[in-house]
């Protein structure tokens, strides 16, 4: 299918878009296609970010995107270093002359909004969450940090005609629209990051001795592993056989991450069976029954869920907008109302002595990603929310 791109090419021949993220290895997982559907159509990308790993900028550039590193301390509130990133974003706009912008997760959207606000650059913001600050939590500190945050928000993009918003969910939107006064044709809603329906294709479940339960997260403690881990074992004291696989990254510099102690312990313990950082995503899909994500954490629309969903399998996630966004209780898997780990050993328990309903659930997914949540789906909405921009731009 051809993308929505080649309409806007009446408005710019070969493009300069330009990526402002705050991790390559986000940027690697989360936006890749999407950059390459604009390499295809002839286009020149470019993303500047934090490189920690030069394996995942090979990747990036071994797609014809250039990645220009600059340190992005996620967590830093010192103004200090965020006048020196600033700076330095500054300059890359400088260097490359983008004809687009655009700024993905909270510090690219304030710093890069900041600097693109007093320009005539276009630029799309995506909001993957809101963050932590809008947690309902009653912290001092996160209280002052969203008031500061959300002013900001409103200074950028307040009626900018010059941007576009992007959310994953509509919840994001009407929050954030509490405190920024959005345009009418300002703001898009695009279901995530967009699923390869080929890579992550429908497979019924194998069939084992126990029920294989997988996690598959960042290492944080508001992602709900500590949650499943004690009801995991209460299904076991219920007589149920059932294995708690876990995957993913430790974040070593969140300062909600589990420590690696602590994974080492689970895991020596058999609490959990720990499988690392893994690229084969799919294949633990396959391996699994039942795919869990008890998270608090204020996301836009889980990657991992969509992926068990496509993939067919049945999957217990938590009440949050970013999860409820693809899991409708009862009907494609099952939603956690307290998110306690008794409750959570309950419907494991559903799950576990019913393959048939598991088996419903998973084929009722994997029809709803191919409708919305496909990659081409995600990437030709992506291209649309672009074209209308510069439409706009150039009247």
């Amino acid at each position: 299918m051809k993308s929505r791109l080649s309409v806007s090419l009446v408005l710019r021949w070969e493009m300069k878009v330009l990526f402002f993220v705050n991790a390559a290895w986000y940027f690697d997982l989360h936006w890749l296609d999407r950059a390459k559907s604009l390499i295809d159509e002839g286009h020149e990308v470019h993303v500047v970010t934090s490189v920690t790993d030069e394996a995942i900028r090979e990747s990036i550039e071994s797609h014809g995107i250039t990645c220009w590193s600059i340190e992005i301390p996620r967590f830093s509130k010192n103004p200090i270093l965020n006048i020196k990133i600033l700076l330095a974003f500054r300059q890359k706009l400088k260097e490359i002359k983008p004809d687009l912008v655009h700024l993905i997760t909270i510090k690219p959207i304030l710093l890069g909004g900041a600097l693109l606000r007093f320009t005539q650059i276009p630029f799309v913001v995506s909001f993957v969450g809101l963050g932590r600050m809008f947690n309902n939590t009653h912290r001092v500190t996160d209280t002052f940090l969203k008031r500061t945050i959300t002013t900001f928000y409103s200074a950028i993009l307040s009626k900018n005609k010059n941007t576009r918003a992007i959310f994953e969910h509509i919840d994001d939107y009407k929050t954030l629209s509490q405190y920024v006064d959005f345009l009418d044709d300002q703001v898009h809603i695009i279901d995530g990051a967009g699923i390869d329906i080929e890579k992550y294709k429908y497979q019924p479940e194998y069939k084992d001795k126990e029920l294989n339960i997988l996690f598959a997260s960042r290492m944080l403690w508001s992602k709900g592993l500590g949650v499943l881990v004690d009801a995991v074992e209460l299904v076991k004291q219920r007589g149920i056989a059932v294995n708690l696989k876990v995957a993913g990254i430790i974040d070593s510099n969140d300062p909600d991450k589990i420590d690696a102690s602590v994974i080492s312990s689970w895991n020596e313990e058999r609490k959990i069976q720990w499988l690392g950082t893994r690229k084969d995503v799919e294949n633990l899909i396959r391996d699994s029954n039942l795919v869990i994500l008890p998270t608090r954490y204020a996301e836009g629309v889980p990657r991992i869920i969509l992926e068990a969903c496509s993939m067919g399998r049945a999957c217990i996630v938590s009440n949050v907008p970013g999860c409820k966004s693809v899991i409708q209780d009862g009907v494609n898997g099952l939603v956690l109302k307290t998110g306690t780990a008794t409750e959570l050993a309950d419907y494991i328990e559903k799950l576990a002595v019913n393959e048939t309903l598991r088996r419903s659930y998973g084929l009722i997914s994997s029809n709803i990603i191919k409708q919305r949540f496909a990659k081409d789906i995600v990437i030709e909405r992506t291209i649309f929310v672009y074209e209308s921009l510069l439409r706009s731009h150039t009247v």
